[in-house]
């Protein structure tokens, strides 16, 4: 039923069809998701920069909600503009479009003047989901962000959302939600600075990596 009434969104108003679908994409994840959540006690007041593994589109909308009392932004991939329900629900998420896996100056840029404005941006550094549950390389993008905005960063992980909303080969208007259970874990905060000796893209990756069963961490396992 949920599906059906989201294909018929595109005929509202811009304001309402945003209101629809933002309480129709929160009551999907609360009945399907049994979402657990830690470490919420490490987010400092202030602005900080978000990172996370990413397993499925579900993420977003999972951050979106928990992160409700925080005025966040998120970088989503130019892609998901272009299905017409992922489009849907990024109506729902204040985002930054960014070409994932390349310099988008212009995306990292405009992150940056977000991150000066007060906001917490969140990025999933390894630029798409990844299709074996298993973390995959991170890309270097965060890194500028993190040394022209200057807040802390806060690592992320999450696991079970890759069966909540499963891939489907790609083929995004095809995918639906599955019960299934969700763990966020919210890292301590950090700088760069504290990274010392260790390469930073490794250092941020590693933070992400420790939150999360050993059967998640992949390449950096």
């Amino acid at each position: 039923m949920f599906k059906s009434i989201l294909c018929l969104m595109g005929i509202l108003p811009s304001h309402a069809r945003v209101k629809i679908v933002h309480f129709i994409t929160k009551k999907l994840i609360d009945y399907y998701g049994d979402l657990k959540v830690g470490g919420l006690e490490n987010i400092p007041e202030e602005p900080v920069i978000f990172v996370c593994n990413h397993l499925s589109n579900a993420d977003g909308l999972i951050f979106r909600d928990i992160l409700a009392h925080r005025r966040t932004v998120f970088l989503a991939g130019v892609k998901l503009q272009h299905e017409y329900m992922t489009n849907l629900v990024l109506e729902t998420i204040a985002y930054i479009p960014i070409y994932p896996n390349q310099p988008d100056r212009k995306a990292l840029i405009n992150a940056i003047r977000a991150s000066k404005d007060g906001k917490d941006i969140f990025i999933f550094p390894e630029g798409t989901r990844s299709r074996t549950g298993k973390m995959i390389e991170g890309c270097a993008g965060v890194l500028f962000i993190a040394k022209k905005a200057g807040v802390p960063l806060v690592p992320v992980g999450i696991w079970g959302s890759e069966k909540l909303l499963p891939i489907q080969n790609d083929n995004m208007g095809q995918e639906w939600f599955q019960k299934a259970e969700v763990n966020v874990v919210f890292g301590p905060a950090f700088t760069l600075a504290e990274l010392g000796e260790e390469k930073p893209m490794e250092g941020i990756m590693q933070r992400i990596a420790r939150l999360l069963p050993k059967e998640f961490r992949g390449v950096y396992a």
